[in-house]
């Protein structure tokens, strides 16, 4: 199932997938609604493995679908990189999306990883986060829009269209606006502190308990360790099973500027920066702040829960 607007489409591209996988196999949409057809079809053909091309976006999209039409009975996911972030596919290893199919049709060793998904409300995401992250999504997409038809409008797109949205937008207005607060309350499992390594740290923190409250720049949860670009935000998502990795970072604007290259290498330790592991929290906020699920907007929220899915999903990547 392969998203026909996504950036890497091309008709060269889309004969390439036809001639490996079969045109009889290869779904081309161009919306939600034809997205859902295409995957009803695939479930009803009972089809083992169902391969997602696109953004985040799209194949987070297909989960929810998937979820939804098979129930525990789920399909294994593939994902092809076709997007822009590509933070799944990165992290499975997916390159060139031809090659990585006619690897999976000659039988090659692939890996199969069981990931328990992030949930808000009834959606299931591999990662999710509000406050900076989210803002810089947003104006990025302003960023985008004004360019458009413009002369500029290759710099409203990729790597260089986030830089320009973050330090020529996001910044200056973090900087001129009250800093927001945060409370993180543990509403599952007890929960533990994370420390260097990804080692848990102190006591048990139980049902109820206050697991952080404070000043707030972005806070996040995550199953998988990466965001897109290869950002490696969640480091430890990936070692306790049955948890997330829940990072509230407190870093003025100018700090979060600072600690860009290690967040980005996974390497990111400060006083102000506190990691959990935990099943489910409550995060009530001070104002609205920006909210963002698997790289994509998601408007504004004061209060959020992030849950964890009862039934895992089974990706496949390279081995």
């Amino acid at each position: 199932m392969l998203n026909a607007n996504a950036g890497s489409m091309t008709p060269r591209l889309a004969r390439a997938i036809r001639g490996v996988a079969g045109a009889e196999h290869v779904f081309f949409t161009e919306s939600k609604d034809h997205a859902e057809e295409a995957l009803r079809a695939c479930v009803e053909r009972e089809y083992p493995t169902v391969f997602a091309g696109g953004g985040d976006g799209t194949i987070v999209d297909a989960i929810n679908t998937l979820a939804t039409l098979s129930g525990p009975k789920m399909p294994n996911v593939g994902v092809l990189r076709l997007g822009t972030g590509n933070a799944l596919a990165r992290w499975l290893g997916s390159g060139n999306p031809v090659e990585t199919l006619a690897r999976y049709q000659r039988g090659e060793t692939h890996q199969a990883v069981m990931v328990r998904m992030v949930t808000t409300g009834k959606a299931l995401t591999p990662f999710l986060g509000l406050g900076h992250d989210a803002a810089v999504l947003n104006d990025y997409y302003r960023v985008k829009r004004a360019l458009a038809g413009t002369a500029l409008a290759p710099l409203g797109h990729g790597l260089a269209g986030y830089f320009i949205a973050g330090l020529g937008i996001t910044l200056p207005n973090f900087l001129t606006r009250k800093d927001a607060e945060v409370t993180i309350i543990n509403m599952g499992s007890p929960a533990r502190r994370i420390g260097l390594g990804g080692d848990e740290v102190g006591p048990e923190i139980p049902t109820g308990e206050v697991l952080y409250r404070g000043p707030i720049a972005t806070v996040g949860a995550a199953t998988t360790p990466q965001l897109g670009y290869g950002v490696r935000f969640f480091p430890h998502a990936l070692r306790r099973p049955g948890r997330f990795h829940l990072r509230a970072v407190a870093l003025s604007p100018l700090g979060c500027v600072r600690a860009m290259p290690d967040a980005w290498r996974g390497t990111l330790h400060h006083p102000d920066v506190h990691d959990f592991y935990a099943d489910r929290v409550r995060l009530i906020f001070s104002q609205p702040m920006a909210f963002q699920v698997a790289g994509d907007p998601a408007g504004f929220r004061d209060e959020v829960t992030f849950g964890l899915s009862e039934n895992p999903v089974t990706f496949v990547g390279q081995a």
